[in-house]
């Protein structure tokens, strides 16, 4: 994969997000993944600058991540670390999956070549950062940070958002343009798949059904419902509504979003609109049906 030799403008503000000052005074793990976050605010609130926080955010960067790169180049990316404080860190996930580390971000997945994946992919976890900030609505929000070992060390990777009902569309079209075919992708429909939507029978059964979807740019994806109810839900289309039972539909009912997306990339339907019903299960946002 080529290497982007320049920072976006969404990472930018993702890394601005990202730098801060801790308040958490226990609890953490000391040799546990959550420890080097926790240590990445403690120093951010140890210094006078962003230019000197650039050392601090070197050495505790894993060796396959672009941090330290941005650190040495673009310095003011941490800037906002006088106005946030960490008010807490917790693992949320560990050892996911190369897909799961290439999704965190455009700019990371760019950033990494295959190998470098594979050594992140080897032992990992994902830390959940709560920060406070008075320039945020509500004044916290949260990150996701990707953190892996290296030497026996646990070492930052990358900050992400947290998984909100857009990612898991986003991931589709992301593994549908990577797909080598459509027999492969059908294995990924599975994996993103809510338990009682019919696309994973579909993929198996029907795997050039989505052969749409390999030829398609994703050019935005957007929330325009939560929650939407039983009979929303069952309008989604007739065969969602004769293949899905009363139980599946409440089970959809309990947390569910419509994500319009924007697709562009296939020479039939350039500029088409399409809106996707996910869900959640098991705590995870997952697709249903369009």
């Amino acid at each position: 994969m080529e290497r982007r030799s320049f920072l976006s403008a969404g990472g930018v503000a993702v890394l601005a997000l990202a730098a801060g000052r801790t308040s958490i005074a226990g609890g953490v793990d000391a040799d546990g993944p959550a420890a080097v976050v926790e240590e990445y605010y403690r120093r951010a609130g140890a210094v006078g600058d962003a230019e000197a926080f650039a050392d601090d955010v070197r050495e505790l960067a894993h060796g396959a991540s672009p941090l330290s790169r941005l650190a040495e180049d673009v310095p003011m990316a941490f800037d906002a670390t006088l106005r946030q404080e960490l008010v807490d860190a917790a693992v949320v996930a560990e050892d996911v999956s190369a897909d799961r580390i290439r999704s965190i971000s455009d700019f990371l997945a760019a950033s990494l070549d295959d190998a470098e994946v594979e050594s992140i992919a080897a032992e990992n976890a994902v830390v959940s950062a709560i920060v406070a900030d008075d320039g945020v609505d509500g004044g916290e929000f949260e990150l996701r940070w990707l953190v892996a070992t290296e030497d026996d060390e646990w070492r930052l990777v990358w900050p992400g958002e947290p998984e909100g009902p857009a990612a898991v569309v986003r991931e589709f079209y992301r593994r549908a343009e990577a797909a080598e075919s459509a027999e492969a992708f059908a294995d990924d429909v599975d994996e993103l798949s809510h338990p009682v939507s019919p696309l994973s029978d579909v993929a198996a059964d029907v795997p050039g059904f989505f052969d749409g979807a390999r030829r398609q740019d994703l050019a935005d994806a957007e929330v325009v419902a939560r929650d939407v109810g039983v009979e929303r839900i069952r309008g989604v289309s007739d065969f969602f509504s004769a293949w899905v039972d009363d139980e599946a539909v409440e089970a959809i009912a309990a947390e569910n979003a419509v994500v319009a997306v924007t697709l562009d990339g296939d020479r039939s339907a350039n500029g088409a609109e399409l809106e996707w019903l996910v869900a959640t299960a098991d705590d995870e946002w997952r697709l249903v049906w369009l």
